[in-house]
């Protein structure tokens, strides 16, 4: 065997595995067989790239959808039934809040930075604090950006402590 042989097959499946197929089968209706003999039918929602695991998407109304997890491990073969794309639904949106839910918890999140002592003021919406940490509307922590990674942690970790009644 020679060092290039060598040295792919030591690699980890997902330098090795093909994202470009991964990608030919999402919004494609498949039939997955298992190791154990069940078979799965839906539309893929998505494939992990790492795991090589497979969620399908199962629609049951117009707005109510099911969705089942098909670890690699369990996977013997897939076959695309359909080569039609499907309509995938966005199912992990974030829930809509008022401007007057915005505003109020802006409200909170920059009195509970002032009561920590950070010095924050406000811009066209946007909270600052010492032109180092923005934080956009809704304001959650994943709203908040830095390039300090310390400072950012102990931003977000603040933010998680707002409460709204």
């Amino acid at each position: 065997m020679s060092s290039e042989e060598d040295n792919l097959n030591s690699l980890h499946k997902v330098y090795t595995n093909d994202p470009l197929l991964f990608m030919t089968y999402v919004g494609k209706e498949v039939k997955i067989m298992t190791k154990d003999k069940n078979v799965y039918y839906g539309i893929v929602y998505t494939l992990d790239p790492v795991s090589e695991s497979i969620v399908l998407l199962h629609p049951q109304t117009d707005t109510q959808y099911h969705l089942k997890i098909i670890f690699n491990h369990a996977i013997k073969d897939i076959e695309v039934i359909s080569k039609t794309e499907r309509f995938i639904p966005e199912l992990f949106l974030p829930a809509k809040l008022s401007q007057t839910m915005i505003t109020k918890r802006k409200n909170i999140v920059m009195q509970l930075l002032l009561n920590n002592r950070f010095p924050v003021k406000e811009e066209n919406d946007v909270l600052l604090i010492e032109d180092s940490v923005s934080i956009e509307p809704p304001y959650y922590p994943e709203n908040c950006t830095c390039a300090n990674s310390i400072v950012l942690t102990r931003i977000q970790n603040i933010l998680t402590h707002v409460n709204i009644e």
